[in-house]
């Protein structure tokens, strides 16, 4: 009976090292999936070992052993990596279902806010200008934000509307449009995430409406009496011009700043909403607006799958209108540049 007895303390102590090593095990695995997904965000030429030790406060040989897989990552270091680098933890373990986890930021209530919000697109353009492979597809159910950010007087106009009109800031809700009405930190974010995006290879689709919400925007404000000076109103317009030229350009040419690709799509389909999809490092992200300007962003590889296929027929069924399709791009931007001459004429004649 002692024998037996003891035969069963050994079978329990041996049934308990096993469930416990296999429970280490399918925690170092999903560890393994997380370092995988996060060694894919992190651009090529960035030292990740040298950003992980610095954002964890820990040593560089710390830093590898986690890297490596060799020493558990804590819930706090997971959490701050994936604040860091914008990544949901859900969407990395968890891709299969019917479920999509995405991250946004707040923009209403305040001006913080939306500043908290430039800044964050900044600096995800940035990573991705850091990339040797990085490439933005945008559907563009309107002018794309980057593209809002031609020049200053423009970049004045949208950021005024947005805030006033669209996230409601309190500050903006008294105020009339004029040159002063944006902060120089917002400008100055708005043109340093436009010279970005420049230098980002990208494909952009656009409809003959895309231009239309600007001018019914500018047009509604002038009025409604949201502009302080009627001429202002003509000015943005002319700016609007000068950014559809230049995106012409661009088109023609094939290519951006310091030769970076620009394809250009014709669409006769309703595209429906802004949608942004990036490839970088073999990893995949998808940007969905809401709220005009916001985004829900998300990493979950099944989503991303099924938008890059959508956005794929989408430019199947488009026309390319960069490179040498001369004659379908002059008829596109002889449209949009008649738009925009004829609201500057109905507002001289206001």
């Amino acid at each position: 009976m002692l024998f037996l007895h003891f035969l069963q303390i050994i079978s329990t102590f041996i049934s308990i090292k096993y469930n416990t090593m296999a429970s280490k095990k399918t925690e170092f695995v999903m560890q393994e999936v997380f370092i995988k997904h996060l060694k894919q965000v992190v651009p090529t030429n960035v030292s990740l070992v040298d950003d992980i030790a610095d954002l964890l406060q820990i040593s560089n040989d710390s830093a590898y052993r986690r890297l490596r897989n060799e020493t558990e990552l804590s819930l706090d270091e997971t959490y701050k990596i994936c604040k860091h680098y914008r990544i949901s933890i859900d969407s990395v373990l968890s891709n299969n279902g019917d479920s999509v986890t995405c991250n946004y930021i707040k923009l209403t209530d305040s001006l913080d806010n939306f500043e908290n919000y430039l800044t964050s697109l900044l600096n995800q353009l940035q990573k991705l200008q850091k990339a040797d492979d990085a490439k933005i597809i945008y559907a563009a159910e309107e002018i794309p934000i980057f593209h809002s950010f031609f020049s200053k007087e423009l970049t004045a106009f949208k950021l005024f509307y947005w805030q006033r009109s669209v996230l409601n800031i309190p500050d903006y809700q008294t105020k009339k449009f004029d040159w002063d009405s944006i902060p120089e930190k917002q400008l100055q974010l708005a043109n340093e995430i436009h010279q970005a995006y420049l230098t980002v290879p990208s494909t952009e689709v656009w409809t003959n409406e895309t231009i239309q919400t600007t001018i019914k925007q500018i047009e509604y404000y002038f009025e409604s009496g949201a502009f302080k000076e009627k001429e202002d109103a003509i000015v943005v317009l002319q700016e609007l011009k000068k950014m559809m030229q230049a995106i012409n350009q661009y088109a023609e040419d094939e290519t951006k700043a310091k030769n970076t690709s620009f394809n250009l799509y014709n669409s006769d389909l309703v595209i429906g909403t802004n949608c942004i999809h990036v490839t970088v490092a073999g990893s995949v992200i998808s940007y969905i607006s809401f709220n005009s300007i916001n985004s829900l962003t998300t990493s979950n590889q099944q989503f991303c799958e099924e938008i890059e296929h959508w956005m794929k027929n989408l430019i199947k069924k488009s026309t390319l209108i960069s490179s040498i399709a001369e004659k379908q791009r002059f008829q596109f931007f002889s449209k949009a540049y008649k738009a925009i001459d004829l609201c500057i004429e109905r507002i001289k004649n206001y």
